[in-house]
């Protein structure tokens, strides 16, 4: 019997080297990614035409993050020379006229970025470099703040998308912190859990963070967070969360709004885990006529039109593949 294919393969491109865990960006309308190490290529996901190349980076980047900054979609990158954000419209504009497109550098030799997170409602940027995480204004070079409390290199950050006081970092000293980014202040840090090289995907708490705090009850992030430390601790190389709240029917007719489930980018697919009963709804694994059979870094995001687009990397080879869920094989 031939393996059921769940991922429909946009487009892929080959690097000039293996980037298994560099920070990918995704979002419904475009994806970016790195090119010959300095550059970066921006697709758009439903019009795959020649990408539009970002010059400017001196250094190899090494994170990517695609937001909204005051209502204007803005691509944001990281080396060890700067970090840049580069205003969609404006390089769009420049390049039809000819002329290469430009960024703003917003932070200056921070060291290697492994993660960035952009906050819409504050325009702040978090860029993750060994045992710190900066605080960066995104639309000016200022640094705001450095957060320093982790004991090993911070791998991933994220802002709650409504609350633009709140920061969530997790490190490889197996430990992940809440911070008040307006005090410096650490709400809770937990106990040294299970190791595990984690990558924490744009708005990855987005639901979760909201019903967190519309129920006065921290503690359900932290069981969350915990969880996914214990369970997948022996076999995740990278873990990517995005909110799922479609309607689905299942094999015996019955209809489950899944509000509160969150994807899990593994080596070997996309898991769907229903937050409240801890419960895996779905595995999607990568099979079938792929470019890419084993993930390095995941970047998940709604699509346009309702359907969702991944942005993976090969964990082994060179290859980067835009990828769109079946959605008719996969939701049963």
């Amino acid at each position: 019997m031939a393996a059921v294919q769940y991922f429909i393969e946009r487009f892929s491109v080959t690097c000039n080297k293996p980037m298994p865990h560099l920070q990918l960006a995704c979002c419904p309308s475009h994806c970016a990614v790195p090119w010959q190490d300095k550059s970066i290529r921006i697709y758009e996901n439903n019009n795959l035409q020649p990408p539009l190349e970002l010059t400017g980076h001196h250094g190899n980047v090494s994170a990517m993050v695609i937001g909204m900054v005051r209502d204007r979609l803005v691509f944001c990158s990281a080396s060890e020379d700067y970090v840049i954000v580069w205003d969609s419209d404006r390089c769009y504009r420049r390049s039809r006229e000819g002329v290469t497109a430009s960024g703003r550098v917003v932070g200056t030799l921070l060291g290697k970025v492994e993660h960035l997170s952009l906050c819409p409602l504050s325009a702040k940027l978090a860029a993750c470099s060994g045992s710190r995480v900066f605080l960066l204004n995104a639309e000016r070079e200022d640094v705001l703040g450095v957060l320093k409390a982790h004991l090993g290199p911070v791998t991933a950050s994220e802002f709650c998308p409504w609350d633009v006081n709140l920061l969530i970092s997790i490190s490889e000293d197996r430990t992940f912190k809440i911070w008040d980014v307006k005090k410096g202040d650490i709400l809770f840090e937990s106990a040294v859990l299970s190791g595990g090289f984690i990558i924490i995907n744009t708005n990855v708490y987005t639901t979760e963070i909201e019903v967190l705090y519309a129920c006065k009850c921290r503690e359900y992030i932290v069981k969350m967070l915990m969880f996914f430390f214990f369970f997948f601790s022996q076999r995740i190389h990278c873990l990517v969360c995005s909110s799922w709240s479609k309607t689905v029917s299942s094999s015996q007719g019955l209809v489950m709004d899944r509000a509160s489930c969150v994807w899990i980018g593994n080596s070997d697919g996309l898991y769907l885990l229903d937050l409240d009963t801890s419960e895996l709804v779905m595995i999607l694994p990568l099979k079938g006529d792929l470019s890419i059979s084993m993930a390095g870094s995941w970047a998940v995001s709604n699509g346009l039109g309702g359907n969702m687009c991944c942005l993976v990397t090969s964990l082994f080879g060179t290859s980067i593949a835009l990828l769109e869920v079946n959605s008719g094989r996969a939701l049963f």
